[in-house]
């Protein structure tokens, strides 16, 4: 294992950059009981897909490993000991790292996000240098927050900016904690934690449909949109580029809305088009696939016509105000009670537009159905529950 002669704050950095000093690392790392961790990656800023760059791990013991993947064949072991749920994993914020790892074939157990234990406490403003500066006085440096963490060798600043994100993980998770437990909600994060260990990557199922001004483009027009957007994916996977590098995202719009343009001329004078896809040979290749998604749709007998606007207004009636005010008059006194940023774990609109066009309340969280369904029978409000939460916590 690398030895490093850096620490940050009196803890020692220590580089894992092969398979055999993974296998010590996790050695070390499984007497402990609880771990900070988090990892940097990269989501279509710098290089195609969403791509694992670092794992960073503090053992509150003094030492901080930072785990580069990019010299690892195998990472089964950190798997393996992120999948054993009597270690704590100390988290901040961990949705994304969450995703990433079950998208890589790992399911983390044992999460506490200190993320939403200061939303727990009512904190306007969550993020870990806000915490740290809030709680212990503490400034970090985020100056390489927006570091490109695909390039080698690594800086020195940014392996401290890697060990800042969990070095102090411990110290944070024990003082939220203890005033999470004094306020009688430690079952909200118990709760929350293990809604967190249930989130599942899954891919859009028409992640064309998602850009911006699809929804103006007909049936036709949407079929070549999909076949551009699948041709794109594929050469930016080619080129390592994040797709709206190679095309931007109204440009295949564009396209796809006029099909029939001189691709040429659109190549050369539209802004954004990554210089690779200009070449004779792969212009080529976007006039067979534009051609193949024409000849698909004919023979497809794909409609010309417009479809509806998938989005409805919510329905207006006395009765879906009725509602809509009674649980407004739940959400304020959750409020006064709660805190305002605390309460958007519990109740938002989104829960009191369905529950106005329902008359069911569907709350997933079971913890806060009950404070919903307590604070409504305190104002001598009756409300209608779909069916009661399942139990996902202790």
């Amino acid at each position: 294992m690398e030895k490093l002669s850096l620490e940050e704050d009196g803890v020692a950095i220590v580089l894992v950059a092969s398979d055999m000093d993974l296998r010590q690392a996790v050695q070390q790392l499984e007497q402990c009981d609880e771990l900070g961790l988090d990892l940097e990656f990269d989501q279509n800023r710098y290089t195609y897909g969403f791509n694992l760059c670092l794992i960073q791990i503090a053992d509150g013991k003094g030492r901080c490993f930072i785990i580069d993947p990019f010299y690892i064949d195998d990472l089964k072991p950190f798997f393996e000991l992120m999948e054993n749920p009597t270690i704590t994993k100390i988290i901040h914020h961990s949705n994304n790292d969450i995703l990433l790892l079950d998208k890589m074939g790992c399911s983390v157990k044992g999460i506490v996000d200190t993320d939403v234990a200061a939303k727990i406490l009512n904190y306007e403003r969550s993020s870990l240098a806000t915490v740290l500066k809030e709680e212990f006085g503490k400034e970090i440096d985020k100056s390489q927050q927006s570091s490109n963490w695909n390039k080698r060798p690594l800086t020195e600043d940014q392996l401290r900016y890697a060990a800042i994100d969990v070095i102090y993980l411990h110290k944070v998770k024990s003082k939220l904690l203890q005033e999470i437990e004094k306020l009688g909600r430690m079952h909200w994060l118990k709760e929350e934690d293990s809604l967190l260990e249930q989130l599942k990557y899954t891919e859009s199922e028409n992640p064309h449909l998602r850009l911006k001004h699809s929804y103006r483009l007909n049936f036709y027009q949407q079929y070549l949109l999909k076949w551009l957007y699948n041709f794109r994916e594929n050469l930016a996977q080619q080129f390592n580029k994040p797709a709206h590098f190679v095309i931007p995202n109204e440009a295949l719009v564009e396209l796809a809305n006029n099909p029939n343009a001189d691709l040429h001329e659109w190549l050369n004078h539209t802004r954004g088009i990554h210089g690779n896809l200009k070449k004779p040979k792969n212009e080529r290749l976007l006039q067979d696939a534009l051609q193949e998604a024409k000849d698909a749709a004919k023979a497809n007998h794909i409609s010309h016509d417009y479809p509806e606007h998938r989005f409805q207004r919510p329905l207006r009636t006395p009765e879906t105000e009725r509602r809509k005010e009674l649980l407004t008059a739940v959400q304020q006194e959750v409020i006064a009670r709660y805190g305002e940023y605390a309460s958007k774990l519990i109740i938002n609109q989104s829960l009191i537009t369905d529950y106005s066009q329902t008359g069911k309340l569907r709350c997933s969280k079971k913890y806060g159905s009950d404070i919903l369904l307590g604070v409504a029978q305190d104002l001598g409000i009756e409300i209608h529950v779909s069916a009661a939460p399942q139990q996902t916590g202790e």
